[in-house]
């Protein structure tokens, strides 16, 4: 039974009929007991294979929180994104007299590229804003009041808070992942030694041994 041969779920099915062939037939128990493979040691591989079936879940649960995740990230990152580039191009233009402002706002130059630069850049634009009452109202003259610098920041905090999520949902992903990988070790060692007691075991009784083959 090669795992590499076979899909996870193709190789856990194999897993559990092999374990559960071997528990119900007396004659393969009785045959493999004599090689130190009793009920106990059968019931070992079965505890191997609950927790790889377990830890599979959780990462599959895992993989999906981190895919939502990611979709709430990229469709929050296009609506600040979208709104911060509006604002920031007529501030460019309200501005344009203003080096001191231009600089503070940080209005020239490309954006960042790196998420968490790019929010930085954009709470500085938001924040100075609103610290600034004359600032404010020379930008109302082109239809951006307070509140819509507000909104912008509750935008971005929003996709800070996901973004944070992001980052721990790709973590526990990865976790998981690890300890499936682990666990399924510990399993297929199992798997191949009992294989290799039962051959011998069940040497001279083929018709048994045909019911361990996957």
């Amino acid at each position: 039974m090669h795992f590499s041969k076979l899909s996870f779920d193709e190789y856990m099915g194999q897993v559990s009929a092999l374990i559960g062939n071997s528990l119900k037939d007396s004659k393969i128990m009785a045959a493999t007991s004599r090689f130190g493979y009793s009920v106990d040691r059968l019931k070992e591989g079965e505890h191997h294979y609950n927790a790889v079936l377990l830890v599979s879940r959780s990462q599959e649960k895992a993989m999906q929180e981190k895919l939502v995740a990611h979709q709430e990230r990229k469709k929050l990152y296009a609506l600040v994104r979208k709104s911060y580039m509006k604002m920031l191009q007529i501030a460019r233009i309200a501005f344009d007299k203003d080096v001191i402002i231009s600089k503070a706002l940080q209005l020239d130059g490309p954006r960042m590229v790196n998420l968490d630069a790019w929010m930085n850049q954009v709470s500085l634009f938001g924040t100075r804003l609103l610290a600034e009452e004359r600032w404010l109202k020379m930008l109302h003259q082109y239809g951006i009041g307070r509140k819509d610098i507000k909104e912008l920041m509750d935008g971005l905090d929003h996709l800070r808070s996901v973004a944070l999520l992001c980052e721990q949902s790709k973590k526990e992903a990865k976790q998981q992942t690890a300890d499936k990988g682990l666990k399924l070790k510990v399993l297929q060692e199992w798997v191949r030694n009992y294989l290799k007691i039962a051959k011998i075991a069940l040497d001279e009784q083929p018709e048994l041994l045909q019911q361990l083959k996957m």
